[in-house]
């Protein structure tokens, strides 16, 4: 699944959501955290794209891949549903990852809000799949600083993963985001930090530093568009 990769001046991916690599949360994708689908009245859509380049940083930035990744999602009354498409880079079996997800969040006042969501990953040749539950908790840290806990679940093995994350908004173009977690599953600890550019109302344009403890690390470089009504 996949950090999430933007809507406006925020995150529109699922930011936290586990992934391959330091768990790339900033992807495209509803938003349970920092663009609450409970938020939204009536019944609402979104979709969009991006388009991500990520280099090795300790090898001179020498390239490591290519990632095009789209979405569309559904919600009405706190629940959402989507489905994520994201290619596999070089792969020897499979070309695509799918991810399904269906959802609930609320409101519970101060600013805060709760998302419980169940998603289903398979892929586009092999059998290989996996499911996810994640559950997550929303708060403001001050009135230009957005911050989450979330817990995400593998079902099959009982393993965790256990995260932190953080939108800091500069000014009405620019936000650092961030992310650290403990990953059972992986056994490793895993960190984000980037910068995001809206360039305008649907299109972004994000850098995004990821590293964990057991392997070297990764500059990203994505430029997403997406929409909705």
């Amino acid at each position: 699944m996949t950090i999430k990769t933007l809507l406006g001046a925020g995150l529109s991916a699922t930011l936290l959501a586990g992934t391959a690599f330091a768990q790339e949360n900033i992807a495209v994708g509803a938003d349970p955290i920092f663009d609450p689908v409970q938020d939204r009245p009536g019944l609402s859509w979104s979709a969009g794209i991006a388009a991500t380049a990520r280099f090795v940083t300790s090898d001179n930035l020498d390239h490591a891949e290519n990632e095009l990744e789209g979405f569309v999602e559904l919600a009405y009354a706190g629940f959402h549903t989507g489905l994520t498409v994201t290619t596999l880079y070089q792969d020897p079996a499979d070309d695509v990852e799918y991810e399904a997800n269906l959802g609930y969040g609320a409101e519970f006042g101060n600013g805060m809000s709760w998302d419980l969501t169940y998603g289903y990953i398979w892929l586009n040749n092999t059998a290989g799949h996996s499911e996810e539950i994640t559950a997550t908790l929303a708060f403001p840290v001050t009135d230009t600083v957005d911050g989450a806990f979330a817990i995400i679940v593998d079902p099959d093995t009982g393993k965790s993963d256990q995260e932190f994350a953080f939108e800091a908004g500069l000014n009405d173009r620019w936000s650092l985001v961030g992310l650290v977690g403990n990953s059972d599953r992986d056994n490793n600890v895993y960190g984000e930090l980037g910068a995001v550019y809206a360039i305008s109302d649907s299109t972004a344009f994000q850098v995004l530093y990821e590293d964990t403890n057991d392997s070297g690390g990764l500059l990203g470089f994505t430029v997403s568009y997406a929409f909705g009504g």
